[in-house]
């Protein structure tokens, strides 16, 4: 008995694993809120996903727990061994073929909309966004939609806006970043918006999204655009790419509409241009 106690704990164990992931739904432990027009497509590939996952780890954790408490070990008993099931063999490698190919074809419509160059809707916002070590440097055209947007992104413009870890836009805008990286593998990811794509050295990488919820408004009392504290949307690196990794975060600013953007580039372009270079003291003469 003390042998089948172990199968017991070990159930125990793998019961407790499996309701708190019944209740994360339910406590708060759960997808982040959706914001994106391709959001729900994310999720269901997710749940499908889940769905199978899940299943199969009930499955297996059930039939594991079952033999280690139906063939412990007894003194002087000897264990037979079986040495091949050819139909079993068959069973588990084609069910999961079967499943995977499933997997692969539903999610062909939801790759070709996110992914595909030629599927991304016209853009009504362009920006440039450069992933280093260990921050995101986003470049913004003086106006929406840059003239030949894939050669602006390649050379910058000198009237270019250039702002550390800020990503700002407008509810219901049509965003096209040009993604690179100065050095190392990045992965620029929002949960919220469901979107994730890596940063490779030597390419320009165009990702796009439509935020359906805007999170930002001006304060006329302060001058400045503040965040609804409820919906902070952090842009992550999810690629380890050094010792600064931890730190790399950037904010999504959405905007209710696409005349607070302009204002808000307009105060960006004002702030840009009206830095000074800072002044030297004047020379010692020299005798």
């Amino acid at each position: 008995m003390q042998q089948k106690g172990w199968s017991i704990f070990f159930g125990a164990i793998l019961l407790g694993a499996f309701l708190l992931f019944a209740v994360a739904p339910f406590v708060g432990w759960w997808l982040p809120a959706n914001v994106s027009t391709f959001g729900p497509d994310v999720d269901r590939l997710f749940y499908i996903i889940l769905g199978f996952t899940g299943f199969f780890f009930v499955l297996t954790g059930a039939i594991l727990v079952y033999a280690m408490y139906r063939f412990a070990w007894r003194a002087n008993t000897k264990s037979h061994y079986v040495e091949g099931n050819h139909r079993l063999e068959i069973a588990w490698t084609v069910v999961p073929a079967i499943i995977l190919l499933f997997i692969a074809v539903s999610q062909i419509s939801t790759w070709d909309t996110i992914k595909y160059y030629a599927s991304m809707p016209n853009p009504d916002l362009v920006m440039q966004v450069t992933a280093r070590q260990w921050d995101w440097s986003m470049r913004y055209a003086d106006k929406p939609q840059p003239d030949n947007a894939r050669a602006w992104a390649e050379v910058p413009a000198i009237d270019d806006i250039y702002l550390p870890s800020e990503l700002h836009c407008w509810k219901g805008a049509n965003v096209r970043i040009f993604l690179k990286t100065q050095d190392v593998l990045h992965s620029f990811f929002s949960p919220q918006l469901r979107l994730k794509q890596d940063a490779l050295p030597g390419k320009t990488i165009p990702v796009w999204f439509n935020a359906t919820d805007a999170n930002t408004s001006y304060n006329a009392k302060t001058g400045k655009w503040d965040i609804d504290k409820n919906k902070r949307w952090e842009i992550a690196c999810a690629e380890l790419c050094g010792g600064g990794h931890y730190r790399m975060q950037g904010m999504i600013y959405v905007h209710e509409n696409k005349e607070d953007y302009l204002k808000w580039l307009d105060g960006a372009k004002e702030a840009a241009r009206s830095r000074q270079p800072e002044k030297k003291p004047p020379a010692v003469a020299k005798n």
